[in-house]
């Protein structure tokens, strides 16, 4: 009897045991299940985060790494950046230390002190030759520079004739970046600023390709002879027509790889002005100096060189700044004018006029310089020389 007693209790224990290891694996089951989120949802998520943020996650997994650099992903990320507000990319340097600031560009009131979104310094940046276009930059030594990645790509040269005896690249030599919205590619166009001897060529990037000759249409005869501005696909620069000396402004189709010719506007002739988006067209800025006011030339019908002029007179805070010490830098993308100093000083400031509304708004990037010189090991005597892109968004696009 005492031994039957025993097999029962032995089997009711074994079937408690049993149920209890059920009940524990299915616990586990359910806590594995509720743990795993699907890839592409795993992605979406991480589409809406910032790319400082998405860069530190690459490090989770190589799956997650892999499926980062995918270009549907990054296709994702940057339809989402475009969305955001852009922000101020500032660049200050002192001999060969370099530093790289982002701040906010828009919804900072007048005398406000902005803190950076993020900084960093870098040792081999050179001059720019365009505005941050897609948040890409290019240099004056045929370099690509991703702020975001912190990313540097040296271009192929395109021939021997883009590089001097010293094997230096070559200052006759022109190039400009554009980006085609539409199939989300950016593009160097390149060509030579003495004669055109030699068609011009483009270089698509992320695409695994050579410089290669543009064959569609018809090329007129020209040499680049200024900067360019690239907006709504379309990359404008300042060149002049070889047959008779004249100064026209030429545009090229990044997606169609064509050129057209637009006229300067009347009376315009080749007086230095910057190029801008103003409204989604081509404008023109000429202003007076020190800056009393600022005229714009808005192109309205670039088939019939037609254009619409504009003036506006600025009010500055002269009281706080020396007027010849400040340049016109840019416009952000709700037509603010951005003025920032050559030199800095004593403070870092951006300054803001909007023409519409007729008003300035000034904004401090730190209370004075000295605390920058402090943490940056700057003597007193050092001086700061200070680049800007305004409108510049977060890029994933890996060099």
């Amino acid at each position: 009897m005492r031994v039957f007693k025993k097999k029962v209790l032995s089997r009711n224990q074994a079937w408690k045991n049993k149920k209890r290891r059920r009940r524990e694996r299915s616990r586990d089951d359910d806590r594995s299940q509720a743990n795993h989120i699907p890839l592409d949802l795993t992605l979406d998520i991480l589409s809406r985060l910032p790319a400082k943020s998405i860069v530190r996650y690459q490090c989770v997994s190589k799956l997650w790494s892999s499926s980062i650099k995918l270009p549907s992903f990054i296709n994702s990320f940057t339809a989402r950046s475009t969305s955001r507000s852009p922000t101020l990319l500032v660049t200050i340097s002192s001999g060969s230390r370099k530093y790289v600031f982002s701040f906010p560009q828009h919804h900072i009131p007048d005398g406000s002190i902005c803190s950076p979104f993020y900084s960093y310094q870098i040792t081999n940046l050179d001059h720019s030759r365009s505005d941050s276009i897609h948040g890409l930059i290019l240099t004056s030594l045929l370099k690509i520079w991703n702020p975001t990645l912190r990313q540097f790509l040296a271009l192929p040269h395109p021939d021997k004739c883009s590089l001097s005896r010293n094997g230096s690249y070559n200052s006759d030599l022109s190039s400009y970046l554009g980006y085609d919205p539409l199939e989300g590619k950016h593009k160097v166009l390149f060509m030579s600023t003495i004669e055109c001897t030699d068609q011009p060529r483009v270089l698509t990037l992320g695409a695994q390709e050579s410089w290669r000759i543009i064959t569609k249409g018809r090329c007129p005869m020209h040499r680049p002879c200024g900067d360019g501005r690239c907006f709504n696909g379309i990359l404008y620069y300042i060149a002049c027509l070889l047959d008779d000396s004249h100064c026209i402004i030429m545009s090229f189709d990044v997606k169609s790889e064509y050129f057209n010719i637009i006229n300067y506007p009347e009376g315009r002739f080749c007086s230095p002005f910057h190029m801008i988006s103003y409204e989604g067209r081509l404008a023109l800025v000429t202003y007076d100096h020190p800056y009393d006011y600022v005229e714009l030339d808005i192109l309205k019908d670039a088939n019939g060189h037609i254009w619409r002029r504009e003036r506006y007179v600025l009010h500055l805070p002269y009281e706080s700044i020396r007027r010849d010490l400040i340049r016109f830098v840019g416009t952000t993308d709700v037509g603010e004018f951005v003025f920032a100093p050559y030199v800095i000083n004593e403070a870092f400031y951006i300054i803001y006029f909007d023409p519409r509304r007729n008003s300035t708004r000034k904004v401090l990037f730190g209370r004075n310089s000295d605390e920058f010189r402090r943490r940056c090991g700057f003597d007193s005597n050092d001086y700061f020389s200070m680049e800007v892109y305004p409108n510049h968004i977060e890029s994933l696009f890996s060099l």
